[in-house]
């Protein structure tokens, strides 16, 4: 979002997993969800910032005994990714955030769809043990953003998922992360269980790999997850 904003260079330091834009890859690395505080404080930061998804409790107050203010961003929705962006730019006195987030606002609006048919999408997390997305997740705006509805919108959050409820369910579409879930991890998984086997959605070869960045990671990518989306959905309506 920084860097969507203008800000990259701005950014003295990333966690381990930040690698996009392809500038944030030879910025110094801090760690994973519990950061090393004496390479942050080593970096002569001036803010921290943090995601809601991932903010560790310890990191408040150690970055308060360091003097070193924290803001952490929370994106659990769709329209959290536009609030947060205009927050960072008013925060961090960026004089073309406002435009920069219109233009994220317009493209991600481009990507609206009302379909005849709104086909069942299931985005799977994990699938040892299955976990999903449920509603009230920027991933179930995402698939409504697209005329599509949630397979998994008797549930809410990122929960376990049972065989039973996916096989009653019945989803059109399913989608994966492509890291997560290798594409051949998945094939072995639905030659050794009939479950899978027999779901209509996969005996059709309706079910896709997906970029594990651009669709999980709530930022401005989100307009790009949409696009996929939304050409998935066209390609399911054709047949």
């Amino acid at each position: 979002m920084v860097a969507f904003l203008g800000a990259g260079s701005l950014i003295a330091g990333t966690d381990d997993f930040s690698d996009y834009p392809t500038s944030m890859k030879g910025r110094p690395k801090v760690g994973g969800v519990q950061p090393n505080l004496e390479t942050v404080a080593s970096l002569d930061a001036d803010l921290v910032i943090s995601s809601a998804s991932a903010n560790h409790p310890a990191l408040a107050p150690a970055l308060e005994a360091l003097s070193i203010p924290l803001y952490v961003v929370r994106t659990d929705r769709l329209s959290d990714i536009e609030r947060s962006m205009k927050a960072l730019g008013s925060l961090l006195k960026l004089t073309d955030a406002l435009k920069k987030t219109e233009s994220f606002r317009r493209a991600l609006e481009a990507e609206h769809r009302r379909r005849r048919v709104a086909p069942k999408v299931l985005f799977i997390v994990w699938t040892d043990p299955l976990y999903v997305a449920g509603r009230e997740t920027f991933m179930d705006d995402l698939i409504e953003l697209t005329g599509s509805a949630n397979a998994a919108k008797m549930t809410t959050g990122w929960p376990q998922f049972s065989l039973e409820t996916l096989v009653s369910s019945e989803p059109d579409i399913l989608l994966f992360p492509s890291r997560s879930i290798k594409p051949d991890r998945f094939e072995q998984l639905v030659r050794n269980d009939a479950r899978w086997r027999n779901l209509k959605c996969v005996r059709e070869h309706s079910y896709f790999a997906v970029d594990e960045d651009v669709f999980t990671r709530p930022g401005p990518r989100v307009v790009e997850a949409a696009r996929v989306l939304n050409r998935i959905v066209d390609d399911w309506e054709r047949r």
